[in-house]
């Protein structure tokens, strides 16, 4: 009888406990989902994209309105706690993958902010981080009822995941998509934004595409080739020196169900990778490190190729395997 009683009490305190942790944990809690990040002249702004405490979202497909709350200040710590204040429940950032910054945004405040989510977790390193370029006042002049505009913008960063480098990345220089925003409505721009401590570039789609293929970037790449589109699920970049030239071998694999293609397609896809490493480079961008493989060759110090000389004569060959 004694057993039967101490039974049911632990039972009855479980169901209490999960019920607690559930309350707690979940429904209780304002999902930050993405985090806006923009900075002009002494003021900083911070938008949290969260999902009210209703949707209990515990995980990355949960569903529930996504809203979105701003506020700005004169340092990132007062503008990221003054707009934790105005969310219904205390802030939960386990499901914040997404961060969004503007083009102005430096390196100064991505230093901040990283540090801010290692020392207090609002927020994570491994975030994907994208451009998003607006109006000013676009956010401001958003309607307070009905805002569709957060529920898109959520979609649109699942469905350009791939494209998006992590926080984590940023001191090395990231390959961001560029997102535009106008009248409710967000797309992906045709160019993408070269972030990078010193400065900012933007480039056409073209370039873009062939850098985050060189880059081995995930994701499905798309060109038009010869007049006819060819795409690439898979790739994998190998660097060879010899002496102060480069050569450089891609094994792609293409879409299913495509047709393979032709060599003339693969000799222009050659020539535009040849392209954009060169105008990269004359950019002072290293984008398939060459004078680290050099330096690696032949002893720092002595290496044969240097960002600071003429960029070296490349030779570029792309294979497409069979399916």
């Amino acid at each position: 009888m004694k057993q039967k009683k101490l039974r049911s009490l632990s039972a009855v305190l479980l169901i209490g406990w999960c019920l607690i942790f559930l309350r707690c944990e979940t429904t209780e809690k304002s999902m930050v989902r993405a985090l806006y990040l923009a900075q002009k002249e002494q003021s900083i702004t911070v938008g949290l994209l969260y999902q009210a405490p209703e949707a209990a979202a515990d995980a990355s497909e949960a569903s529930g309105a996504v809203q979105l709350q701003l506020a700005q200040a004169d340092t990132l710590a007062k503008a990221l706690a003054a707009a934790q204040k105005q969310l219904p429940q205390k802030a939960d950032y386990r499901l914040c993958d997404y961060l969004l910054i503007d083009q102005n945004a430096s390196a100064e405040l991505l230093a901040a902010y990283e540090r801010t989510v290692l020392e207090n977790r609002q927020g994570r390193v491994s975030a994907k981080v994208s451009v998003l370029e607006m109006d000013d006042g676009f956010l401001e002049e958003l309607p307070a009822e009905k805002q569709e505009f957060p529920n898109k913008l959520l979609e649109l960063l699942k469905q350009c995941t791939d494209q998006m480098p992590r926080l984590y990345q940023y001191q090395d220089g990231m390959l961001l998509p560029q997102l535009r925003a106008e009248k409710q409505e967000v797309a992906l721009a045709d160019t993408s934004i070269l972030w990078r401590v010193e400065n900012s570039i933007e480039l056409e789609a073209r370039q873009a595409e062939t850098a985050r293929l060189l880059l081995e970037m995930g994701g499905v790449h798309t060109f038009w080739l010869e007049g006819e589109p060819v795409t690439v699920r898979r790739c994998s970049v190998s660097v060879t020196l010899r002496e102060e030239t480069a050569s450089l071998r891609l094994d792609c694999q293409r879409s299913y169900d495509t047709p393979q293609p032709s060599a003339a397609q693969c000799k222009q896809l050659a020539e535009l990778c040849t392209q954009t490493v060169q105008s990269f480079w004359q950019q002072g961008i290293d984008l398939v490190h060459l004078q680290q493989r050099s330096a690696l060759q032949n002893g720092v110090g002595r290496e044969k190729i240097t960002i600071n000389n003429a960029c070296p004569q490349l030779q570029a060959d792309v294979r497409f395997l069979p399916m």
